[in-house]
């Protein structure tokens, strides 16, 4: 199953600004960003930033909703998290046999 996540986080919560300040409460990169990498029960098939909005984006397939929340939860300390199931589109479209056409 594919899910879409969007997590926001806020200048004040920002790791990289909070690391940048000389926080040393703050985790390093390694860790605050090893989502990235997914897990044994997450793919991640993309990870964009937008960084200038705080924002985070990435497509990761997952069989349950409840791996993809644990993948995301050290981002949830951060500001509000959105993860929805969605469709391959392209994948449905060669399925249908409409691709190219």
């Amino acid at each position: 199953m594919l899910f879409h996540v969007m997590a926001q986080h806020y200048w004040d919560t920002c790791d990289g600004a909070r690391r940048a300040k000389g926080d040393p409460d703050v985790k390093p990169r390694t860790e605050s960003q090893r989502w990235v990498e997914g897990n044994d029960k997450v793919k991640v098939l993309s990870a964009t930033g937008h960084q200038t909005l705080h924002r985070l984006f990435a497509i990761v397939e997952a069989d349950e909703y409840a791996d993809v929340q644990a993948l995301f939860t050290d981002q949830m300390w951060n500001g509000p998290i959105e993860v929805l199931p969605v469709n391959d589109m392209v994948a449905q479209r060669k399925d249908w046999g409409e691709w190219g056409k």
